[in-house]
């Protein structure tokens, strides 16, 4: 039997070839590749050690092994013949195998055996060398095709034979019309035929490419016949002993029109430069001027050969310069102009104000490859925005001043014993303090008869006095003749006696109001009226307190009904949208079970869907339940619980959550009488508190459930070792929607109604929760519950 095996990277052999057919029988080749395997490793890590290793290795070789029986009775025992050809590349491309009786094996077969194995790996060598050719040709014709950039080829005839899609667009001919035609005929200005053909000849002759070398530009031919000016690169190849020509070529229509829109917009930059009023200077990156406006002298009071080549900065005050760097690092941290008010280098008696305005002038990487700077004369406007503040600057003294000098009049005015009133010119109230009013027995604050007519006020006072007409003639003729009155008494009708005193108020000469003063000189003391305001005072301060505390009441109520309608509210919201969110969970579980199965991204998508349904419908949950609580409408399905048993329920329920985090739950409960309680609602308390210390315990870190009893109560705690809760927060937790501030820092998920729910549900079985934590450290959750008999 005969085999021609190849050997494959995972060590089964491939057959080529067999005779009889039945020779590839798995077991044989199981057994004769593990040999071949074995001897072609010896052979690659001896090659190149000894030079009998490096001859069989250059000419093959042959080996001879026995086989295993292959367990069928009285069968002869056979051997097998393995020829190897040369390595290549450190590899056997074949192998020949030949199994029978060794008895007639001699070194003329062995000879025979590496001749034969030779022969085929040469012909593996072929058909892998025209794979090899054919992918190459098919990743030039691809790259050639794909090119941005026109590629064509002639011959030596000067006969088109490549011509690509980027070429067809650039000469505006297709490629099925020129191939095999003259290039010389299609794409060449008259002018430069001979030139080309000559250029041709040259190379076929003695291999001198003359002018075509490296990159050129020339002028070729549309289809329109119009010249279009190109970079040309020539490459002349060899193929089959045949001349050929490429060329690879890049339109320089965009280029040109670049340079002659940049040509024109450099001249009329230049133009505007020296027609504009403001300086101008264009500087490299590191600031120095390459160019000046005449404008830009004039203000620095330099001339242009002085300014180019030196920093702009030069031309800044020495005061400003540290300011302006400062503002500009600013500046070009936020990729933003500067703009800003500097002084420059003095020329003269008087400073020179710019504003200035400097921006980047991006250069091909987007990086600035220079700077324009604008300076504009503001000279003038500075010294009248200084003489402007001067000015603001004493009449804001002027002001303060007057105000405070008014400030301590109105004080003193106020604060006097004796009754002042001050009239302006055009005869109603200025000002009047509360002595006055208290005298004359005015109930309306001083501020309320301000603006009163002289009039109207004299014609309520006159009823103070025993003599309304004297008072009213006595007091007309002291305003009349405008001289100052000191003393002037006046009876009143409860036997007071009040003496006046009058001054008219001049200001620069002319008329500006009145200013009177009252004193009581009666024997009646002072200290009736200060009584009597006292009074007055107490019974305000009381009115007030009253409808201070009418509007609380009201409040408190408005605030009750706005609480019961959010509570309404929420269970309303939350009860409608339990259904959707059932029917989404239901769903998907439908989904899962399809029959046709589902994708992998599909399953993905199930188990996000999934995962958020149900974490609203906990969260929808939890708020229904808040709300039932606080409407006072939940029933409890109060019977026996047993403590220790519900607590290892817990930690059994809370175990895989906490096993992929490393977290261990350690249970301690003390046997003990069972107390009258809800098992579903108790369950609920202790898995939220539960759930916490897993979900803000340290990695590996563990959580410790504790129960104990006096006979009385029994004290659950809960404690971790985690973030903790800071201590100014700590009776912050149990309130609805209240997280820990490091919590929501941390981005630990949650949405602070599940120490809401514990304690709700705690307070209904008439007990109490309680929290102490340590930031960074432990953290203990402790629920009391009654034992009732």
């Amino acid at each position: 039997m005969a085999l021609a095996l190849q050997q494959t990277e995972g060590g089964w052999p491939v057959v080529l070839g067999a005779y009889p057919q039945s020779a590839a029988d798995p077991a044989l080749l199981a057994a004769i590749g593990a040999l071949c395997a074995e001897h072609q490793g010896q052979r690659a890590e001896h090659q190149g050690q000894r030079a009998e290793h490096q001859e069989q290795a250059a000419v093959g070789w042959s080996v001879q092994e026995p086989l295993q029986p292959t367990g069928q009775p009285g069968a002869a025992p056979l051997s097998v013949l393995l020829a190897f050809p040369p390595l290549a590349a450190g590899q056997s491309l074949c192998t020949l195998a030949l199994i029978g009786d060794p008895a007639g094996w001699n070194a003329a077969t062995h000879v025979t055996m590496r001749v034969l194995a030779a022969m085929v790996a040469a012909q593996i060598r072929h058909v892998n060398d025209i794979t090899v050719l054919a992918e190459r040709q098919a990743l030039s014709s691809a790259l050639i095709a794909g090119s941005p950039t026109p590629v064509l080829a002639a011959n030596s005839d000067v006969q088109i034979v490549e011509f690509n899609p980027a070429a067809e667009k650039f000469f505006g001919r297709r490629r099925e019309d020129v191939m095999g035609r003259q290039v010389t005929d299609l794409i060449l200005p008259e002018r430069d035929v001979a030139r080309t053909e000559q250029a041709v000849a040259s190379f076929l002759r003695d291999g001198d490419r003359g002018e075509f070398v490296g990159t050129i530009r020339a002028a070729f031919l549309r289809a329109d016949g119009t010249e279009v000016m190109a970079d040309m690169t020539p490459v002349p190849l060899i193929i089959d002993g045949e001349a050929h020509f490429c060329a690879f070529l890049r339109d320089l229509t965009e280029i040109e029109r670049s340079e002659a829109a940049s040509e024109a917009s450099q001249t009329r930059f230049e133009l505007l430069a020296r027609l504009a009023p403001v300086g101008i200077a264009l500087t490299d990156v590191q600031g120095r001027c390459t160019f000046v406006n005449d404008r830009w002298c004039v203000l620095t009071g330099t001339t242009a050969q002085e300014a180019i080549g030196a920093s702009w900065a030069m031309s800044l005050h020495p005061g400003d310069v540290r300011r302006i760097e400062r503002e500009w690092l600013r500046a070009a941290e936020h990729g933003a102009e500067l703009r800003t008010d500097l002084r420059l280098r003095a020329s003269g008696d008087q400073e020179t104000w710019v504003h200035a305005g400097v921006v980047a002038l991006p250069g091909p990487d987007g990086k600035p490859a220079g700077f324009l700077a604008a300076l504009t004369n503001v000279s003038d406007r500075k010294r009248a925005e200084a003489e402007r503040e001067r000015l603001l600057a004493a009449e804001r003294s002027a002001r303060r001043s007057l105000a405070a000098q008014t400030e301590r009049l109105n004080g003193l005015i106020a604060a006097a014993v004796f009754g002042v009133l001050s009239l302006a010119e055009d005869g109603k109230v200025a000002q009047v303090n509360k002595s006055f009013c208290d005298m004359f027995g005015i109930k309306q604050e001083p501020g309320e008869l301000t603006g009163m007519p002289v009039a109207q006020l004299v014609h309520r006072l006159k009823l103070v006095f025993a003599d309304p007409a004297d008072f009213v003639r006595r007091t007309s003729e002291i305003m009349i003749r405008r001289q100052p009155v000191s003393g002037e008494q006046m009876t009143c009708t409860d036997g007071r006696s009040l003496a006046c005193d009058y001054w008219p108020v001049f200001v620069d000469g002319d008329y500006r109001g009145d200013f009177w003063s009252v004193s009581d000189v009666s024997d009646r003391t002072a200290l009736q009226e200060q009584r009597e305001r006292t009074l007055q005072a107490e019974l305000a301060a009381r009115e007030l307190a009253e409808l201070a505390q009418q509007q609380l009441t009201e409040q408190n109520e408005r605030l009750r009904e706005l609480d019961d309608a959010k509570t309404q509210f929420i269970a309303t919201v939350s009860h409608e949208l339990r259904t959707p969110l059932t029917s989404i969970v239901s769903f998907t579980e439908l989904l899962r079970g399809d029959e046709h199965g589902l994708t992998a991204d599909t399953e993905a998508f199930l188990d996000i869907i999934e995962r958020n349904a149900e974490r609203l419908l906990h969260l929808v949950g939890d708020l229904l339940l808040l709300s039932w609580i606080e409407a006072g409408v939940i029933p409890l399905d109060l019977a026996p619980v047993d403590i220790p048993g519900l607590l290892q329920e817990v930690a059994i329920s809370g175990s895989p959550g906490a096993a992929k985090r490393g977290i261990e739950i350690e249970v301690s409960a003390q046997e003990g009488p069972p107390i009258q309680g809800d098992q579903l609602r108790l369950h609920e308390v202790f898995d939220n508190l539960l759930s916490n210390a897993v979900k803000f315990s340290g990695q590996n870190s563990p959580v410790r459930i504790t129960a104990t009893h006096d006979g009385h109560r029994w004290r659950i705690e809960v404690e971790n070792t985690g973030i903790g809760i800071p201590p100014d927060e700590l009776g912050q937790v149990f309130a609805r929607f209240v997280r820990a501030t490091n919590a929501r820092k941390a981005s630990v998920p949650g949405t602070g109604l599940g120490l809401s729910v514990v304690k709700a549900i705690t307070e209904l079985h008439g007990g109490q929760v309680e929290a102490e934590s340590t930031v960074g450290g432990k953290t203990i959750f402790r629920v009391y519950l009654p034992i009732r008999q």
